[in-house]
């Protein structure tokens, strides 16, 4: 359960119907509200709802296309589509249906996957399914926590970049994303994709005026453009074994990345808080103690997955509900000192040392846990790359939120404090105090 790796699990879907109802809505539903029930109470068992009507249709061919898209997506290019899809031994599939806020999905297309994959029966499966803003969204179910290869988030990701600046009709969108997904690397295809957007927006660009820019303006647009890609590395860090960041080109897909890695962020947490209710549920040797440590720990994790739930996600506590799990699992195999995650930023594991931190300007310092790398940056007088939170319609980081407003900040992911899950179980993770 650590936040330095995790093990392949079993099917989180079969895990979910097995142990733990309760999630059942926070996972399928993926933050759509209540709404998401495909039937009203006294409807006619005859009829199918929405999801069985997609399920049952993806059975005879891998690209569903609602009638509202018959003429954007002609069945020739369904065809070929689907052909393709057959020729390869993945799951993959195709979902174009409206989607609007306020409707069965509410506007989400993880709702979508999630319910329709759940009347598949589970197991794996990967949906690329067409979103409201015109573009692909990948979503890779049933597959295990630290398998990177995502094929559907990566090919709908390489999608949106080689369909980028021009016009983005729905056969196009759907090649591009199906053949990167088919590939051997999906990831490296999705890198590939995104490296020859930006060589070619920095060689080419037909929108830019045909008389030579000014050098001092060209220098400043160099800066922004610099200063735009350290961002977005900061902010789309996502714990894996490869623990690399992926710089993105401009807004469009920077959204899309965002929204993309907080969800596998959010997806990790939902899974592990299936696999450890079961490993808890199965405790009959551990230590009384122990074992009601790990199940405070877990409980306070639940609390903020279903904050999440009711409010929406946010990378500080998605994280935080890592970092809860891992504080369960350190109480449930009984070890006396739970680990300490990186302070400067969770996602960066839990192999730490104690490190001292002097801040910039000043000559405070603080000793707290970080990781190799950040321990290098700051013994460099160098700010480490930290967790973002939002702040006052900024993002800033999570340790600078004022520690009233945050659990987090307040007890550094519990590298400050010991009383992290006292203080969440109160309530404190929701701001009150």
């Amino acid at each position: 359960m650590s936040t330095e790796s995790r093990t392949p699990r079993r099917s989180p879907w079969v895990m979910l119907r097995a142990s733990v109802p309760a999630l059942v809505l926070a996972v399928s539903a993926a933050f759509a509200p209540a709404a998401l029930a495909d039937t009203t109470e006294g409807a006619a068992e005859s009829e199918a709802t929405p999801a069985e009507a997609i399920a049952e249709s993806l059975g005879e061919s891998p690209v569903h296309v609602d009638p509202a898209y018959e003429d954007a997506f002609a069945v020739e290019a369904r065809e070929r589509v689907a052909e393709r899809i057959g020729e390869s031994d993945l799951d993959l599939y195709v979902i174009v249906v409206p989607l609007t806020e306020g409707d069965t999905w509410n506007g989400e297309s993880e709702a979508v996957a999630s319910a329709v994959h759940d009347r598949t029966g589970g197991g794996e499966g990967h949906y690329l399914i067409y979103n409201s803003s015109g573009g692909l969204d990948g979503h890779d179910l049933g597959t295990a926590s630290d398998d990177w290869t995502k094929p559907a988030f990566h090919g709908a990701l390489a999608a949106s970049y080689e369909t980028m600046g021009g016009q983005s009709l729905i056969p196009t969108e759907v090649d591009a994303a199906v053949e990167a997904a088919l590939s051997e690397d999906p990831e490296a295809a999705y890198e590939a994709a995104m490296a020859d957007y930006q060589e070619e927006r920095g060689t080419s660009d037909d929108s830019a005026p045909t008389t030579p820019m000014n050098p001092v303006l060209r220098n400043v647009g160099l800066v922004v453009l610099v200063g735009l890609v350290g961002f977005g590395i900061s902010l789309f860090l996502v714990r894996t074994r490869r623990r690399s960041a992926t710089p993105v080109a401009q807004h469009a897909a920077f959204d899309n990345a965002d929204r993309a890695r907080l969800e596998s962020v959010v997806e990790n947490g939902a899974r592990d808080l299936i696999e450890l209710g079961e490993r808890l549920q199965a405790a009959d040797r551990v230590d009384p103690q122990d074992l009601s440590r790990a199940l405070d720990a877990r409980d306070a994790a639940a609390r903020v997955h279903d904050r999440m739930v009711a409010e929406g996600p946010t990378l500080p506590d998605a994280v935080g509900v890592l970092v809860l799990l891992d504080l369960s699992e350190d109480a449930l195999v009984g070890r006396r000192s739970p680990r300490r995650p990186c302070y400067a930023n969770p996602l960066h594991g839990t192999e730490t040392k104690p490190t001292q931190w002097r801040e910039f300007g000043g000559s405070r310092t603080i000793r707290v846990p970080l990781c190799a790398e950040c321990a290098r940056a700051v013994r460099g007088r160098v700010r480490p790359t930290v967790l973002p939170a939002p702040h006052d319609g900024e993002e800033i980081p999570y340790y600078e939120v004022p520690a009233e407003q945050s659990v987090w900040a307040a007890t550094g992911y519990g590298t400050l404090r010991d009383d992290l899950v006292e203080r969440v179980l109160r309530g404190d993770h929701s701001g009150r105090r």
